[in-house]
């Protein structure tokens, strides 16, 4: 039975993987080099500009902020730039905007410079080349395959971001804890993305599918305002918007939670931060898979309830198991599902001629979510109220669910009894 498992399967899943474009691979080693160089740098960066240059933790906050702002605002403009320009101008310009601007946080001195590499880090960076790289893998791949593909190039990412912490650790313990070690980590981050640009410039081509001049859409606000008009579409973002809001406050709020209020030991945080990675590496591609055989909608309202599952969890238990249970299983699982399936969805509700302009949107629900989920948690943990963070969170999913299923409805009404 084990050796015809590995004689159908095995075979078939390898044939899955050779029919992706070659884009698709070059991609996921540009992601792995891309986050390798991220996890550098953030893991370490919010101590850097505390504890060696003195800036209070709470302005240290308010650049991750400003960087969420600036984000959302690339968002507007990248995805527009993209449909007009093509994907390859905006992921160059964005790579070489990240390298610029890791360069200028080993430069700064103060909360002034920081506030300002953080507002252009965000701007020209990470939610621009985001942008870019989905709308390309959404070009290169059939509709059956591609979340398959987002999850393909999400697992190198997930590779790279689990490495650059380590790296960074050993360095730093290297050093003996010097102060002077995190600038050059931040320079060996701008050099890693500067090569990451020369590589994609040489070896990657544009896939911006090539329409008729009466398809092609008009400025930047027509191409917005189109998209702004789609009610289905605007049904997605606010239910991206609430599911990456409990995404990203639980990555701020839980390590806190565990060891001030449930006294887990920092070992047993770091095993249950590093358990979360490697799910997202050995189960994305099988979940992915199943997002393919299936709906998007249906995938997105599975993942808000394991969302849902995942919150109800930490209110009914306070002991390491429950947040094993909530983090590990019911979160990362839904974390999986809501980075593939929301990209996918956003891609079949876009016009072709829109695709980059409906993604970079859909992107920006994260830089919204994390502009202001971090806040909420760190007050209420301040005030030492866990559960409402729980409670808030439930009902975000719950109503993310009642999100969804209008987002069904609409669609039906919009392609008819059949579909």
């Amino acid at each position: 039975m084990r050796f015809r498992y590995h004689r159908r399967v095995i075979p078939r899943a390898r044939k899955a993987l050779y029919r992706f474009d070659r884009r698709v691979w070059l991609l996921l080693f540009a992601m792995l080099a891309f986050r390798f160089g991220h996890g550098l740098y953030f893991p370490f960066s919010s101590i850097y500009f505390h504890n060696v240059l003195g800036i209070p933790l709470s302005l240290v906050g308010v650049g991750l902020a400003v960087f969420a702002a600036a984000s959302v605002l690339s968002g507007l403009v990248a995805g527009p730039l993209t449909d007009h320009y093509g994907r390859k101008p905006l992921m160059l310009a964005a790579l070489a905007g990240s390298s610029a601007s890791f360069l200028g946080f080993s430069l700064v001195g103060g909360i002034g410079g920081y506030l300002a590499v953080s507002a252009a880090h965000g701007f020209v960076g990470w939610s621009m080349f985001e942008a870019s790289r989905n709308a390309m893998v959404a070009d290169v791949t059939q509709p059956g395959m591609r979340s398959r593909a987002f999850g393909l190039v999400r697992v190198g990412g997930n590779v790279g971001w689990a490495l650059g912490p380590m790296v960074a650790g050993l360095a730093s313990a290297a050093a003996g804890g010097s102060g002077a070690v995190y600038p050059r980590l931040f320079v060996v981050t701008s050099i890693l993305t500067a090569l990451v640009a020369l590589a994609l410039a040489i070896s990657i081509r544009e896939s911006r599918p090539v329409l008729e001049k009466s398809e092609e859409s008009g400025e930047s606000s027509g191409r917005l305002r189109t998209a702004l008009s789609d009610v289905p579409f605007l049904v997605l973002l606010g239910v991206g918007v609430l599911l990456y809001y409990i995404f990203t406050q639980d990555w701020q709020a839980l390590p806190v939670y565990a060891k001030n209020f449930v006294g887990v030991a920092d070992g047993w945080i770091g095993f249950l931060l590093g358990a979360n990675g490697l799910m997202v590496i050995f189960f994305q591609l099988p979940v992915s898979y199943m997002i393919d055989r299936g709906s998007r909608v249906v995938a997105l309202l599975a993942g808000a309830l394991l969302f849902a599952a995942s919150s109800a969890t930490l209110l009914l238990t306070d002991s390491f198991l429950g947040i094993f249970v909530a983090f590990v299983l019911f979160f990362t699982l839904a974390e999986m599902v809501l980075e593939v399936a929301g990209a996918s969805l956003a891609t079949e509700l876009a016009p072709v001629r829109l695709r980059g302009t409906y993604l970079a949107l859909f992107g920006a629900c994260f830089g919204v979510a994390c502009g202001f989920s971090p806040i909420v948690g760190g007050a209420l943990l301040q005030a030492r109220l866990p559960d409402v963070i729980w409670t808030i969170q439930l009902a975000a999913a719950l109503v993310a669910v009642v999100g969804l299923c209008t987002l069904a409805a609409l669609r039906r009404r919009r392609l008819g009894p059949g579909a």
